[in-house]
């Protein structure tokens, strides 16, 4: 069975593999709050594009933040806030070892679950409190604060689930709506292309490192355009030691100009090297349709002038 967002039939476990999430394969939990999320998306009547959901890539991240008179915040759009909050809700519904076992299976790290609960803090409070009365007294207060969030993160570690505090949960949930709501944007980016994207010949040069070569047809003697895929470095730290966690993987598309000098084209990460390659593939078909209007958006070097 097909629809918007991909089959029904493992279509959960198969997004989680996509971005990196393995731990959330084998986690009964974690899938049904996954499905749950698809479903409801796909399942929407005003809803007349599969690319709006796209936009939870970045919408995601603005959830749980307070109106502000300072700081505008972007409209997320009837769609996407409902998503979110479906997923607040499942989220929230959970029995404390679920919540547990999804925040395992999501690899939630530790520093987003505390941006998560200074948030949640500052929405039980009805703003950020600052006492500090000069810059130096500011900064005290942020290295004084950052430790403080910290030890209250780290309960949810040493503390059975059942025993977490409401402001550690709810730090939790908020996270975990970030981390789901970003696969559903994954889905639709997936849905929406119109095809999958011819495969490139990759040759793998150690594991964190992929390249491959295309030479775009045009008349003469072409151009060679090359995509490369590589792991970058992973700065932050699982909250719980059983979750696994892939990092991040960068993937751009360059050539040469005659004397040698290499030319970025584009380029972009992904959640895991699956998902860099078929952004890679999809960039090149890209270029290829129309190779004439390639510019690097660096140098703003033609990659053929235009005939």
């Amino acid at each position: 069975m097909s629809t918007a967002l991909g089959r029904t039939e493992g279509r959960a476990a198969a997004l989680c593999q996509y971005t990196g999430h393995l731990g959330a394969v084998h986690s009964p939990a974690t899938l049904a709050v996954v499905e749950g999320a698809l479903g409801f998306a796909e399942n929407r009547d005003d809803v007349n594009d599969v690319r709006e959901f796209e936009d939870l890539w970045s919408a995601s991240a603005l959830w749980g933040h307070l109106p502000s008179e300072h700081v505008t915040l972007p409209d997320l759009g009837e769609a996407n806030t409902a998503v979110l909050e479906l997923l607040q809700y499942l989220l929230e519904r959970l029995a404390p070892e679920e919540l547990r076992e999804v925040a395992i299976g999501m690899s939630v790290e530790q520093h987003v679950v505390g941006l998560a609960l200074e948030l949640v803090e500052e929405t039980a409070h009805g703003g950020p409190e600052f006492r500090a009365g000069s810059m130096a007294g500011f900064e005290e207060e942020m290295l004084l604060n950052d430790d403080r969030v910290g030890d209250a993160v780290d309960v949810l570690v040493w503390d059975a689930p059942g025993d977490w505090p409401s402001l550690q949960r709810g730090a939790l949930v908020l996270a975990l709506v970030w981390e789901i709501a970003a696969l559903v944007g994954y889905a639709a980016e997936l849905a929406a292309a119109p095809g999958r994207p011819a495969e490139l010949l990759w040759q793998a040069a150690g594991t964190g490192h992929l390249c491959a070569s295309v030479r775009v047809p045009v008349p003469g003697p072409g151009v060679l355009v090359w995509a490369s895929i590589d792991r970058k470095e992973f700065e932050g730290r699982p909250l719980f030691s059983q979750a696994v966690h892939l990092g991040a993987w960068g993937w751009s598309l360059d050539w040469q100009t005659t004397d040698g000098t290499p030319v970025l084209y584009t380029g972009g990460r992904g959640p895991s090297r699956m998902a860099a390659r078929w952004r890679a593939e999809r960039a090149v078909q890209d270029l290829l349709a129309d190779p004439y209007r390639a510019k690097s958006p660096v140098s703003n070097d033609w990659l053929l002038p235009p005939p």
